[in-house]
């Protein structure tokens, strides 16, 4: 009796424990499917975003959302199995090669001595793995304030995070994503 209440116990953990892995699949599918669409107003892509958005703001970041494909599912899980990733070079995917990390950093400070305002800013562009980055705007000791806004590589005009033009320092990511129509959005600035 012993032995059959270990195996069932055994098997019971085993199945607990390798269903962990298909929401971390969901999630990354949830959140590919609910930004092609431009994040509509669901429960699910409600959760999608809090969660892309959950990834991008710890230090170091992770990437806004992983590789979601049946391909890479476990065969228990109802998958294939298998290795492969999905190809996101074909024209089919073109829309979710315009998600962009944006980047955000500034700092204000007064000289002391001539009581002259300095001020310094970054706005970084990175891809949607947090790599191939390129600064779009950035200015070292300018004696004006940063501009009140830029235009991305994606020609979306953006404000710079509502900080005011005197907070001693400032940082904020957001994310930049179209969707299957060709159009693209933003979140909301995200300080960290």
């Amino acid at each position: 009796m012993r032995v059959r209440t270990l195996i069932a116990a055994s098997l019971a953990s085993l199945t607990f424990f390798s269903a962990k892995p298909a929401r971390a699949y969901d999630m990354d599918c949830a959140i590919m499917l609910c930004m092609a669409g431009g994040f509509p107003s669901s429960a699910v892509c409600a959760a999608a975003y809090a969660e892309m958005i959950r990834r991008i703001t710890p230090w170091p970041s992770r990437p806004p959302f992983g590789i979601c494909t049946f391909a890479a599912v476990p065969v228990a899980l109802g998958g294939t199995g298998g290795e492969g990733e999905l190809d996101i070079s074909t024209p089919d995917y073109a829309w979710l090669r315009k998600t962009r990390v944006l980047w955000w950093r500034s700092r204000h400070w007064d000289s002391g001595r001539d009581d002259q305002e300095y001020w310094s800013w970054s706005l970084r562009s990175c891809d949607h793995e947090n790599r191939n980055c390129r600064y779009l705007s950035r200015g070292f000791s300018s004696t004006s304030p940063w501009p009140d806004s830029f235009t991305t590589e994606n020609g979306q005009v953006i404000a710079p995070p509502d900080s005011g033009r005197w907070w001693f320092f400032s940082r904020a990511v957001m994310v930049e994503y179209g969707d299957y129509e060709g159009n693209v959005d933003h979140s909301g600035w995200q300080r960290y």
